[in-house]
């Protein structure tokens, strides 16, 4: 883009004139350059798109797993918790 801005201040600063035919090439030439860009920057936020994805549900699966296994944990820990309290009990009942 900057070497077309700088093609057309040369023009005007010599004094050229430009015709209705070059206005018309330079804007078809503009035009496909900006098709060109849009393409690629689509294509580009598709891509960042899934990326934002990807590492959600990274993110996601491994607060998941730490959930699980604090469960787990809080299982096993009521369990030990549990367990002393039962056998008083059978002892009480033994006696």
């Amino acid at each position: 883009m900057p070497k077309v801005q700088a093609r057309m201040r040369s023009l005007l600063q010599n004094g050229e004139k430009i015709t209705p035919k070059q206005w018309k090439a330079e804007i078809q030439s503009l035009q496909s350059e900006y098709d060109s860009i849009g393409k690629e920057q689509s294509k580009t936020t598709t891509e960042l798109a899934y990326a934002e994805v990807i590492s959600y549900n990274k993110k996601n699966l491994e607060r998941e797993h730490q959930n699980e296994s604090r469960q787990q944990d809080r299982q096993i820990e009521r369990r030990t918790k549990t367990q002393p309290n039962q056998n008083k009990k059978r002892n009480d009942v033994e006696l």
